[in-house]
């Protein structure tokens, strides 16, 4: 995948995360769905989604597993790096198939001991 850095590296590791939930769900769609309809039409010839594929192979990125993330710092990146096209598609199967979500952050707790 290469060195990626700054928005790059941001868009990267929101559409890992993002496509850990979808995963996680058993959704019946990928992150490459997603992309590609929100992508092919208006790149045409110069479409490729190849890249998607190898979001793990940089480290970066496959640690933000590890970053706190939830569907809400997922969309509010995308918005502000410009891929609304992947946040109106994500919206659009979210509704079409009904799927309902909430946010929740799981904080460690203290140790007794």
């Amino acid at each position: 995948m290469g060195n990626i850095g700054g928005e790059h590296l941001s868009v990267a590791k929101a559409l890992y995360q993002l496509s850990f939930y979808l995963k996680a769900l058993n959704l019946p769609f990928s992150i490459q769905d997603i992309y590609r309809q929100a992508y092919q039409k208006r790149r045409g010839d110069r479409y490729d989604d190849r890249w998607l594929s190898h979001l793990h192979e940089n480290p970066d990125v496959a640690a933000s597993i590890d970053e706190p993330f939830t569907t809400s710092t997922i969309v509010e990146t995308l918005m502000r790096t410009g891929h609304e096209p992947i946040v109106r598609v994500l919206m659009r199967e979210v509704r079409k198939r009904n799927i309902q979500f909430t946010q929740a952050y799981m904080i460690g707790s203290p140790r007794h001991g």
